[in-house]
């Protein structure tokens, strides 16, 4: 699923709103989010699309959170997947994992051994025991 243009610059619009910035955090301003980070969660998740699409097509004004509230009364469920699709969005930026602290997945070889944390991640497992059924 493709946005149009006007679509894009409408969630543009919202996110700007809904995602200002601040204490360390970059607004979505500036991000430029609404192509290609959008397309790829689209891509992932199509089923976001039609409802993201109506709720984009609402009218009415979106310069503030209330505006934005009135108008997802209208429509929760295309308003639930505004919400996704920017959040997803946003947190596939690297700036915005940089300001999380976050550098993304990484491949880690258990080779060298596990870090504590590791160890505190798989504790229950280990406790537990093995787990299989015969084939």
């Amino acid at each position: 699923m493709t946005l149009t243009d006007p679509q894009r610059a409408r969630l543009e619009g919202l996110a700007r709103v809904m995602i200002p910035g601040g204490a360390g955090m970059p607004g979505w301003a500036g991000l430029e989010l609404e192509g290609a980070a959008v397309d790829h969660v689209l891509a992932v998740e199509p089923a976001w699309g039609p409802p993201l699409c109506r709720f984009l097509a609402l009218t009415g004004p979106a310069a503030g959170l209330s505006e934005i509230e009135a108008l997802a009364q209208s429509d929760r469920e295309g308003f639930h997947a505004l919400g996704v699709v920017l959040a997803n969005a946003y947190f596939m930026d690297p700036r915005v994992r940089a300001a999380i602290g976050y550098p993304g997945q990484e491949a880690r070889d258990s080779s060298v051994g596990l870090t504590e944390g590791d160890h505190a991640l798989v504790a229950a497992v280990i406790a537990r025991g093995p787990v299989y059924r015969t084939a």
